[in-house]
């Protein structure tokens, strides 16, 4: 009897242990995402910075696609540079953000929209993030940076993007960089062709100083 019930608290233990094992797979996943610019960014340097302040990091493939393992659930941004874009260097630093999905991207419109959205240098938010900043980010939020940075792009820039043919989500929803058939790279390759005699962040600064702000809202000043 003393043997049977050693044996079955052996079982209890070890189904415990498996338990929080599964329950922290089920908060710990893999992160997956795409860098692009128009064209994919190979070999580019992906940092990710969870809502606890921890820090990963990634290297995209040739066709800009990134995966990180175990990062826990919730809101988290990444950060994107270095690279080749077509055999050239990529100069851009670029951010991505989701709130609570497995997916996120880094690219021109996703670094537009977190300025709009965060009132400020996406650069500087990715170097405090944390659960405060995390807390004060809605989805709603997003969609409304993301409409207004359409909106802006074809007043302020003349980049007539339909918004009907741009993922709705586009910073959280699959990228294939270099598929004329995706729309969210599509609207990317017509954003690199508007802006290629332009410095492009110099093109950001003044989008989010007479572009995205004024024609949304005009929170800049």
């Amino acid at each position: 009897m003393g043997k049977h019930l050693q044996t079955w608290r052996h079982l209890v233990l070890a189904c415990g242990v498996a338990a929080v094992a599964a329950c922290g797979d089920d908060h710990a996943q893999e992160v997956t995402g795409t860098a692009a610019v128009g064209a994919a960014l190979a070999g580019a340097t992906v940092q990710l910075r969870d809502a606890q302040g921890q820090v990963r990091n990634a290297t995209t493939d040739a066709k800009g696609a990134f995966r990180l393992a175990d990062v826990p659930g919730g809101a988290l941004m990444v950060r994107c540079e270095g690279g080749l874009a077509q055999g050239e260097p990529n100069r851009q630093r670029l951010h991505g953000l989701v709130l609570g999905g497995r997916i996120v991207n880094c690219s021109p419109l996703t670094e537009l929209a977190l300025w709009k959205v965060l009132g400020g240098p996406p650069s500087q938010a990715f170097d405090s993030f944390g659960q405060a900043r995390a807390s004060d980010l809605t989805a709603d939020a997003m969609a409304a940076a993301e409409s207004a940075v359409l909106d802006a792009l074809a007043t302020g820039a003349g980049v007539d993007i339909d918004p009907a043919a741009v993922p709705r989500r586009w910073h959280d929803t699959p990228l294939e960089a270099g598929n004329a058939n995706d729309p969210h790279d599509a609207a990317l390759e017509a954003l690199r062709e508007a802006i290629a005699d332009q410095a492009a962040m110099d093109f950001m600064g003044e989008m989010v100083v007479r572009g995205v702000c004024v024609v949304a809202d005009a929170s800049c000043n």
